[in-house]
């Protein structure tokens, strides 16, 4: 008998909280969809780093023309250039102090606001920068760079000439 009462209390409080339950689903208000909010009118990428990586890219076929230079990759901070370079395989891969005042002086030259260049000829550093400037190109702010960029430059003797 005391089996029977617990499965009919069951019961009834499982009646119960349904029918809780299902009115409460069926007092709830119809929900409406309110006004269609019109979504904000897409701003235009700045063209600022578009315009920069292009003059970057221009820079560095100029450079990739020297003598010795099979490829060149450049990137701008402020007033600074990061200028990596793949030297060709006569060149024994070592980067002269000719050849960095000439890729220094063509950097200047053609970007009359830059103080500082930066040029360097280590593969890996070199690999570092062209990553650098695809995800610039591809959009991302040079300012998220900055740390690497610093980086590299302390490990490179910059050319002031």
């Amino acid at each position: 008998m005391h089996n029977k009462r617990k499965v009919i209390l069951t019961v009834l409080s499982v009646v119960f909280l349904l029918s809780v339950i299902m009115g409460t689903m069926a007092c709830a208000p119809v929900r409406r969809p309110g006004p269609v909010q019109p979504s904000p009118t897409p701003q235009p990428a700045p063209t600022v780093p578009v315009q920069e990586s292009a003059r970057a890219e221009a820079l560095a076929r100029k450079i990739s023309d020297m003598d010795n230079v099979n490829s060149a990759t450049v990137v701008f901070s402020g007033k600074s250039a990061w200028v990596g370079v793949d030297l060709a395989a006569k060149s024994e891969n070592k980067m002269t102090n000719r050849m960095k005042n000439e890729i220094t002086s063509t950097v200047k030259k053609e970007e009359r606001n830059i103080d500082k260049v930066y040029v360097t000829a280590d593969a890996d550093t070199v690999t570092r920068l062209r990553n650098i400037a695809r995800d610039i190109a591809d959009g991302k702010p040079v300012s998220g760079f900055i740390k690497e960029l610093n980086e590299i430059g302390r490990r490179i003797t910059p050319s002031t000439k």
